[in-house]
């Protein structure tokens, strides 16, 4: 029987496009963590950062809405819920539940969308390759909020895979930035871009036989 891949989430609307991108490839169940995602932050600044963003992304969603619709039909993104029969629920990725889980289901490849932080013991213990897209908003880091930065011109989007040194590129891709681009247009921006390389990472892993090609 074929080894599964299984995608790990948080309580994030977006994680729904990224199971619609890539679940044709293998995906058999939804690791979604139901406890709060962790957004911690280092200096008051950075916590300034975050309390804007939270205040003003409906009123930038509300007036982004036909650059929103733009992005959405680049790729195109699927918003359809996830279906509930795949998803199984765990406090954290770092608790005895999930880990128990991973374990069980033997994956092929597992794949980390906007998560809480995940201990590196835990990812050390996943006997398959473990890949993310970065910039993670879930995480607290704020490179995502690209628009805090004084006039950016460009940003990327970034696959990365678990080592035992800590995370590392696989591929990247620039991200081109529109005059009415900004944090509410963001992660449609980031996945529009991003999905494609994942998936091309992905299916490269299927073809190659990923579960020798774990990094070190």
């Amino acid at each position: 029987m074929k080894r599964p891949i299984v995608l790990c989430i948080g309580e994030d609307w977006s994680s729904a496009y990224v199971y619609h991108a890539i679940r044709n490839l293998g995906v058999t169940h939804v690791l979604m963590e139901s406890g709060p995602s962790s957004s911690s932050t280092n200096s008051y600044k950075e916590l300034a950062y975050d309390m804007y963003r939270r205040l003003s992304y409906p009123i930038f969603h509300l007036s982004s809405k036909s650059r929103i619709k733009e992005l959405k039909r680049r790729y195109p993104l699927n918003d359809q819920p996830i279906p509930m029969h795949h998803i199984l629920k765990v406090t954290s990725l770092n608790d005895a539940r999930a880990k128990m889980w991973l374990d069980r289901l033997m994956p092929e490849l597992v794949i980390v969308h906007e998560t809480g932080p995940i201990e590196p013991e835990v990812l050390n213990r996943i006997d398959c390759p473990v890949l993310t897209v970065r910039p993670s908003m879930a995480a607290g880091q704020l490179e995502a909020y690209w628009a805090f930065r004084a006039k950016p011109d460009v940003c990327e989007v970034r696959i990365e895979q678990w080592t035992e040194r800590g995370w590392s590129v696989l591929d990247r891709a620039v991200l081109y930035i529109g005059g009415t681009d900004n944090f509410a247009t963001y992660p449609y921006l980031q996945l529009s871009v991003g999905l494609p390389l994942l998936r091309r990472q992905i299916e490269a892993m299927l073809e190659e036989g990923v579960y020798d090609r774990r990094i070190d």
